[in-house]
């Protein structure tokens, strides 16, 4: 099988189309809307008819046109949806012939799916990062504060180590925490689950596992004038689990009323799962 990938100005959506002897798969990236489905039999048609005449494919091949991509690029509407502006054509965002424009596309692709077809199609200009532009109407983190005597990150109320854990136990512990829009860690997490691997501590769970609950919190209306907060990391064992020694660690950012945001971690005492 062979890929041929096109970043395209629709929005730089990476659009992509795979072959092999009998089935040619167009992958598209937009909502398709059942309206627009009845035109994407010319869409296909388009595209096999061009598949055929640069003899990629026989006559008897089928061409499937199917989503989604590995992106997304908002709706396609019929012209008539796109005209009444409801929902669905407002969020047509590459305008009424949107639809043509990924015939015109998807057919240009042709050339770079034959046996013999060498190089890639040319890419178009990046859009222009528009983020900075953005309206938020979010207010912005003022600072944060640890209680006195205490740093962020530390343990406030700690794992139970006093018992063993099972699957289907939650085991938790509460930490000093600080807002987490001052670093939403997209790339990275807010927690780990650790397992003591050979006296190495190693991350086995991060914040996008399911059994792992991440909880911010203003304790009362005092700390919103304080500053203070708490972070409360939860794990549910799952079964399967290995037995062993774990411990949960808590990752955050804090920021100061004058200065810049800084990194901090913390992290509970040992327990074991048996």
């Amino acid at each position: 099988m062979s890929f041929c990938y096109r970043d395209d100005e629709l929005g730089s959506v990476l659009n992509s189309s795979l072959r092999d002897a009998a089935t040619h798969l167009a992958s598209i990236s937009p909502h398709v809307r059942l309206r627009w489905g009845h035109s994407m039999l010319a869409h296909r048609e388009a595209v096999r008819a061009k598949l055929i005449s640069s003899n990629v494919i026989g006559s008897d091949a089928y061409v499937v046109v199917a989503g989604p991509a590995n992106t997304y690029a908002h709706y396609v509407t019929t012209r008539e949806e796109y005209s009444v502006q409801r929902y669905e054509g407002a969020s047509t965002i590459f305008g009424p012939f949107t639809l043509e424009a990924y015939i015109d596309k998807y057919t240009s692709l042709v050339p770079y799916l034959g046996p013999s077809a060498s190089g890639a199609p040319q890419s178009d200009p990046a859009p222009e990062d528009q983020t900075s532009k953005a309206i938020s109407l979010q207010t912005a983190v003022i600072f944060d504060a640890a209680p006195i005597g205490k740093k962020f990150g530390a343990v406030v109320q700690d794992v139970n180590t006093g018992t063993t854990y099972r699957a289907g136990a939650k085991v938790s512990a509460k930490f000093v925490g600080a807002n987490p829009r001052n670093n939403l860690r997209l790339d990275s997490t807010f927690l780990t689950v650790d397992r003591l691997d050979s006296g190495v501590w190693k991350p086995v769970k991060s914040d996008s596992h399911p059994s792992t609950v991440y909880e911010w919190k203003r304790d009362n209306t005092d700390d919103q004038i304080l500053g203070t907060s708490t972070v409360t990391i939860s794990w549910t064992i799952e079964s399967g689990t290995p037995a062993g020694t774990y411990r949960l660690s808590y990752f955050g950012d804090s920021k100061p009323f004058i200065g810049k945001i800084s990194s901090f971690s913390g992290v509970s005492s040992s327990f074991t799962v048996v």
